[in-house]
């Protein structure tokens, strides 16, 4: 109501009715859109729509009276930012979700830093086939001055947009943008965040998700490539991916993407086409397609595009290394595939360039435990910014678990100017020791047999055995490696990136410890590769020898040259090569065997296949062999 509206009640004191006025209230009103916490219009008004009651002389209520309304006005409930003036997303992480399984993703958002201040409100978008999962979001602080102050972050093209569709080209929405840095921004990059998602249409089925292809970035008609490939999927750490029973296309090449990992920004440095007052004229090209159409029910490509031009307004150092990870030694989940190495193997590091001068210089340190450090001086050219990858001269450790420290210093032969992020400390153990004198090594192939093998390494990397000859798909194979003590590294390969299983056929790789037949490691959905390394310390009459000799021949098939594996620890041998006709064409008498193995070499041998006999004290052991 417009008016005063009263309230009775019966005064048993008096023995009269009393009347009392209800208290106004007021209805605010918000029309303007613009300003939404901003009221239009105010009305005073008193409440109504409800009943006044008629009471006897005992103070019953005897009857009632509605009391009616002038107005009604309905309430209508609208969201709105309570902060910000202008609503503009900004995307500062992308990742790729694992097939049933939980990961951990680290991103350094330094560059976000402009548009992380204050208020601001996050939000995790998660598009998928799945029930649904958590997301939890931490956020870390570096304490000091970063290399490089990220000033200004502006939105370039953003979206997701069909590739191929002849009505709508995704040229329509990557147009030509001329951006105006500001006066005070001493260095500019241009950053593209992009996936490429859907197959299965005409002509091309592999577009755009499986699609490698090179797009390109015009910055002031200097252009720049885009290679939208992670060609890396099948080393994923993250392995195998899926529930038990169940197969998934993890390990498969895609465009810019792999399930569970990182999403990789294209960032590219405009810096060299700054000048005061000047702007930048960027482009985004891609190659042109059209589908032709797709089965029923085919998902169409399409790009999910995030862009950003990056300002920064000032270059905090000179000469500043980092050290950005230790790839091995380490016991971190991402270095599983790696880890852990073996004691003498070389230790792998990252470092990054911090400074605005290229970095050519900078002194390794890196010791175990509390031990003597060990020292070692990379040269290069790193320009700021930029990272790499060394490997270290070999370090000494006892087994057990222990840290790995490494550290820099000298940049270019001057004083480091930050040196928060020149340490680095990580937590291993070392490879397991197996009291053994010999390995086998089964393999059962999967429906594309010529895509496996499997090499033997020694703690130095060298190749001491291989083999890659698999010709029969579905079919097991067995070999035998006799082994002096050290460690070594077993690796399965396979050549697709799919592993042995499961999508084509159910192979697997597997190691035996010795003729005990004890599993040491096995796996089939293992993507490129798998990696084992182990320790051998054989000590004689705890184990148990095997109770035939063997022969292993690598590589075979040969050019002339081969390695000869057997189960004689030490002793010299005669060796004959013998034709398909049974002619003797190549006679060694005396060949020391050391250690399981020694080399032979048959430069005088025609191309063919041969029968090699070696002669011991125990026997003759007889294997074919073909000469390239």
């Amino acid at each position: 109501m417009f008016d005063t509206t009263y309230s009775y009640q019966y005064d048993t004191t008096l023995n009269q009715i009393d009347s009392f006025p209800n208290s106004p209230f007021e209805v605010l009103f918000y029309n303007d859109t613009l300003n939404p916490t901003s009221a239009t219009d105010t009305l005073v008004v008193w409440p109504t729509y409800y009943n006044n009651y008629t009471f006897d002389t005992n103070g019953v209520a005897t009857d009632s009276l509605l009391v009616p309304f002038d107005s009604i006005a309905y309430q209508q409930v609208d969201s709105f930012y309570t902060v910000f003036e202008v609503k503009e997303p900004f995307e500062i992480a992308r990742a790729i979700t694992p097939y049933g399984m939980a990961v951990n993703l680290w991103y350094d958002l330094t560059d976000y830093q402009s548009i992380l201040r204050d208020s601001v409100t996050l939000q995790s978008n998660v598009c998928g086939y799945s029930n649904g999962w958590f997301v939890t979001t931490d956020f870390y602080f570096i304490e000091g001055t970063p290399p490089l102050h990220a000033s200004k972050v502006t939105n370039l093209w953003n979206g997701t947009f069909a590739y191929g569709n002849a009505n709508n080209p995704i040229e329509n929405h990557l147009q030509p943008l001329t951006l105006t840095p500001d006066s005070t921004t001493v260095r500019e990059k241009i950053r593209l965040i992009t996936t490429g998602h859907g197959f299965g249409g005409f002509p091309n089925q592999e577009v755009a998700e499986f699609y490698d292809v090179t797009h390109t970035i015009d910055i002031n008609g200097s252009t720049f490539n885009q290679h939208l490939w992670r060609s890396d999927c099948g080393s994923n750490p993250l392995y195998p991916q899926g529930a038990p029973g169940y197969t998934s296309t993890w390990f498969y090449k895609r465009a810019n993407w792999c399930p569970g990992s990182y999403v990789t920004p294209h960032d590219y440095d405009a810096s060299s086409f700054l000048s005061l007052g000047s702007n930048l004229t960027v482009d985004y090209n891609m190659v042109p397609y059209t589908v032709t159409g797709g089965p029923s029910g085919f998902y169409a490509p399409e790009y999910y595009i995030q862009s950003q031009a990056i300002e920064y307004d000032n270059v905090a150092y000179i000469n500043n290394a980092s050290i950005e990870r230790i790839i091995s030694p380490t016991s971190d989940y991402d270095g599983r595939r790696r880890n852990p190495i073996c004691e003498g193997m070389s230790p792998m590091i990252t470092i990054k360039n911090n400074g605005a001068d290229t970095l050519r210089t900078v002194t390794v340190s890196y010791y175990i435990d509390n031990g003597g450090a060990q020292t070692y001086v990379w040269n290069g050219a790193l320009a700021m910014m930029d990272s790499t990858s060394i490997e270290l001269p070999p370090i000494g450790f006892s087994a057990g678990a222990h840290s790995f420290t490494a550290y820099l210093d000298q940049p270019n032969n001057a004083a480091d100017e930050y040196t928060f992020d020149d340490t680095l400390t990580t937590s291993f153990v070392t490879t397991n020791v197996y009291n053994t004198n010999f390995i086998r090594i089964f393999l059962k192939t999967d429906n594309s047999p010529n895509e496996a093998s499997w090499t033997v390494k020694d703690e130095s990397g060298n190749v001491l055995y291989q083999r890659t000859n698999f010709p029969g798909a579905g079919v097991t194979y067995m070999d035998t490696v006799y082994l002096a003590n050290g460690c070594y590294s077993f690796t399965a390969y396979d050549s697709y990136g799919d592993g042995l299983c499961c999508y084509n056929g159910n192979g697997f790789f597997r190691l035996l410890k010795g003729s005990t037949g004890t599993i040491i490691a096995t796996a089939g959905d293992y993507g490129d590769f798998m990696n084992v390394n182990l320790t051998i310390d054989y000590q004689v009459g705890i184990d148990e020898i095997s109770e035939s000799q063997e022969l292993f021949i690598y590589p075979n098939p040969s050019h002339g040259e081969i390695r000869l594996n057997t189960s004689i620890l030490s002793e010299e041998v005669n060796i004959d090569l013998i034709d398909m006709t049974g002619r003797v064409v190549y006679i060694a008498n005396r060949i020391a065997i050391e250690d399981y193995t020694c080399t032979l070499s048959f430069p005088e041998v025609n191309s063919g296949i041969y029968f090699l006999r070696l002669h011991s004290k125990t026997g003759d052991l007889i294997r074919k062999i073909v000469i390239e």
